[in-house]
């Protein structure tokens, strides 16, 4: 019997063993040397983006003006510089390619690749970005008026969404700007009384308030509009006396720094954007955020060399209102901040929260850099 046990036992493990032994881990096959002087196989690198790109910039500027010659350009240099050459920007200046009014839209449809221009030459387009334009801000200079407005499309949904069809580059903005007329003296708000004037934006309600007729046009057609006699004057920054060579039709600048600031905006055409490789767009974006500061600074200064260019060269005349007269004007245009948000929120816009969110800005940033240029 035991002997037969055994049997069946020698049998059952002859059976077994060999399907134990499938399960067993196999030896790694040994690894052959490379032969002496065979090459080593190398990772394969990424092959490099040497795409180069020609940008067609539009501006209403014309290109002696130092927003042109001394700012748009110092940025087109130094993106050809950053980028090694492989993009480089032409320059359609003075409305050559698109006049101001059609840049923004042009830009979106890809009639250019880069724009520059004034939201408030489409009124109503852009009705969020009006209440930068409203009466009632410290805006010390065109610095603190600039750093305000990027501040303020970093931080605020509603700003961001208006724009959403085009690559916002930056914005930027006058600051400050004053009446300037060509044969009527302005010393007190009578004064003012039926002056046909060129006002845009949102200091288009500040005027009316004060009795002027408001006749709206981009800047580039503001010297022909005065010198034929189809405007009695313009509520401007003075650096336009020198860069749009308006001293040669004004005579007197009536200082009224609390009614005017216009914003300005710099975008790139969607499909274009969307061309460049990370580090390009790296480079676009780390430029930009330079250049609002750049852009600021220079406004401010030419808005003094302008205002002595006028007086040195033309003759201008400037005019300061008296105590009692300033108080009269700044009353006057007072509830236009107020009719705004009523207007805004019939539109379903939330106005009070916008304009208080502007101000809590524009404090910050005239407290940063409201003494600069002084």
């Amino acid at each position: 019997m035991k002997v037969k046990i055994l049997i069946v036992l020698l049998i059952m493990a002859l059976v077994v063993l060999p399907v134990l032994g499938g399960c067993a881990p196999k030896e790694a096959p040994p690894v052959t040397p490379p032969a002496a002087g065979e090459p080593k196989e190398e990772l394969k690198e990424e092959p490099k983006d040497d795409r180069t790109w020609n940008l067609q910039f539009v501006t209403f500027w014309p290109g002696t003006d130092f927003q042109v010659a001394e700012g748009h350009q110092k940025w087109a240099d130094e993106v050809t510089k950053r980028t090694d050459g492989r993009v480089t920007v032409t320059f359609h200046v003075g409305d050559a390619l698109l006049a101001a009014r059609e840049i923004y839209e042009g830009v979106a449809a890809g009639a250019a690749d880069v724009g520059t221009t004034c939201p408030a030459y489409t009124p109503g387009m852009f009705p969020v970005t009006e209440a930068f334009e409203l009466p009632g801000y410290k805006n010390d200079n065109a610095l603190v008026a600039s750093k305000t407005i990027w501040e303020a499309y970093k931080t605020m949904d509603l700003l961001q969404k208006e724009y959403d069809d085009v690559k916002v580059m930056m914005f930027w903005a006058t600051g400050p700007g004053d009446v300037m007329t060509n044969s009527k003296k302005v010393s007190k708000l009578a004064d003012l009384s039926g002056l046909q004037m060129r006002t845009v934006g949102g200091t288009v309600p500040s005027m009316t308030a004060l009795g002027v007729t408001p006749v709206s046009m981009p800047m580039s057609e503001a010297y022909l509009a005065l010198d034929s006699g189809l405007l009695n004057g313009i509520l401007a920054p003075t650096d336009t006396l020198k860069g749009f060579k308006l001293a040669e039709v004004l005579k007197y600048v009536t200082k009224t720094p609390f009614l005017y600031n216009i914003i300005f905006m710099k975008v790139m055409n969607l499909d274009t954007w969307n061309s460049f490789p990370a580090d390009i767009q790296k480079v676009f974006n780390e430029l930009n955020e330079e250049t609002v500061e750049m852009y600021g600074k220079l406004r401010t200064d030419y808005t003094e060399a302008g205002l002595q260019y006028g007086i040195k060269e033309h003759g201008v005349e400037v005019v300061t209102l008296s105590p009692e007269e300033d108080a009269l004007w700044r009353t006057k245009v007072e509830p236009i901040v107020g009719n705004w948000i009523e207007k805004t929120k019939a539109a379903g816009l939330p106005g009070q929260e916008i304009v208080d969110s502007i101000r809590k800005i524009d404090e910050e940033m005239s407290k940063k850099y409201g003494s600069y240029g002084k």
